[in-house]
């Protein structure tokens, strides 16, 4: 086991090294400048204005040596200065990070809370109306987009009642209760398709555990069925459950750019959108590399959980 990890924490720092270069050649494919983003109607009318600029970015270096300039700065901690709003990145993206972290918790939590139960009793009322019903809304949750809920969810109480459900967002130093109630409406809305898909991912599993041959042993033996279901097929399942959930984790981090943006909430993925419009490189990259390495640390974990939940398997 320990081989193991120490093999994959030593293909984390290739990883991130690969993703930020990706998203370095990503970002300046994208048409636009940066220099003309921090400049704006002035970069029309100014050559050397827009020349500066560019120097003052570091545009005006070939892409290997910006690449290197940025690289050697990020893996001592330093993401350099926003090209867009000339503030330092770390402190911001740490700010921001903790953000989003919570509320990507906060939708996993959602998250097990709806799909398990609804995959559970799904497998167990196979082929009755309750099976039926209950696929139906994970089918509906899975096809009906978050940023469309969420915009309904901020627009029409606005209209109808004059509520609005975006608040103004506080940190959690300044009121804890506040923070967190703010961050369960977003977390609602990423928790319906992921919930969807982790109770499709359970129904699966446990079916296929369901018909297997200790199921019925465990039956033939007179034991009772919500001790069948619980102690013989569900755990049997958690195996595939893990890997949905780690994946799902990892998605919800990258994946709440809109949903941050329609609510108001100041997290990597608002962050991460604005970026993108200004041609803000230097925080685009920043991002990236913090969801990146949070992705495979989360994979890990998943990994290592897997010989907990199953002593047979070894790595």
């Amino acid at each position: 086991m320990r081989a193991y990890i120490l093999r994959r924490l030593l293909l984390v720092p290739l990883i991130v090294v690969l993703v930020s270069i990706i998203t370095f050649s990503l970002v300046r494919i994208l048409p636009g400048d940066a220099a003309v983003a921090r400049l704006g109607a002035q970069a029309g009318s100014c050559e050397q204005c827009l020349e500066a600029a560019r120097k003052e970015l570091g545009l005006d270096k070939s892409y290997p040596e910006q690449y290197w300039n940025w690289f050697k700065n990020a893996i001592r901690g330093d993401f350099g200065l926003s090209t867009a709003t000339t503030r330092e990145i770390g402190p911001e993206l740490k700010e921001r990070s903790l953000v989003t972290l919570q509320l990507g918790l906060i939708t996993i939590v959602f998250t097990i809370l709806i799909g398990v139960p609804i995959g559970v009793i799904s497998a167990v009322k196979a082929g009755r109306p309750t099976d039926y019903g209950l696929r139906f809304f994970s089918i509906l949750g899975l096809s009906v987009p978050n940023f469309w809920i969420a915009t309904l969810i901020v627009y029409l109480p606005a209209y109808y009642w004059q509520w609005n459900p975006a608040k103004k967002f506080t940190t959690i130093s300044e009121d804890p209760l506040s923070h967190f109630s703010l961050l369960l409406l977003p977390a609602l809305v990423l928790a319906i398709s992921a919930s969807a898909y982790v109770a499709r991912i359970t129904r699966s599993a446990m079916l296929e555990s369901l018909a297997s041959d200790h199921v019925r042993t465990a039956r033939a033996k007179g034991l009772a069925e919500r001790v069948v279901v619980f102690e013989h097929v569900f755990r049997n399942s958690l195996i595939p459950l893990l890997s949905v959930v780690g994946l799902q984790f990892g998605l919800i981090l990258g994946g709440s750019i809109i949903i941050e943006d329609i609510f108001g909430i100041p997290g990597m993925g608002q962050m991460a959108g604005r970026a993108v419009f200004d041609r803000d490189y230097q925080t685009v990259q920043a991002v990236a590399v913090v969801i990146s390495t949070t992705f495979v640390l989360i994979t890990l974990l998943v990994d290592v959980a897997y010989a907990w939940v199953d002593p047979r398997i070894r790595y």
